[in-house]
């Protein structure tokens, strides 16, 4: 199952962190164990995970470390892909703002 289709069917509004399977455990996509984003960001084209939404999901794994930030977010191993396809950010447009009449 594609990650984009996970998150819509079993992810709801939760902190998610993404690894890459190997041999004797896991590492991480990003750079560090901070590196999370909200499950709907990356169906909404945003966030640092949404490029992997169409990586096929291998497995949930439960890293648990003392002094991480974000033991709350689940870990998710997806495929690695030789040539990751890079997506652009979608921006939504800023609605704050009042009009003069």
């Amino acid at each position: 199952m594609k990650l984009g289709e996970f998150i819509k069917n079993f992810s709801h509004n939760n902190p998610i962190r993404l690894l890459y399977k190997e041999k004797g455990g896991h590492r991480l996509v990003l750079d560090g164990w901070d590196d999370v984003c909200m499950d709907w960001e990356i169906n909404k084209g945003k966030g640092n995970f949404r490029h992997y939404i169409n990586n096929e999901v291998i497995e949930i794994v439960s890293i648990c470390g003392a002094g991480r930030h974000y033991p709350e977010a689940i870990n998710i191993v997806i495929e690695e892909l030789e040539n990751q396809p890079f997506i652009d950010e979608v921006k939504e447009e800023d609605k704050s703002y009042c009009k003069n009449i």
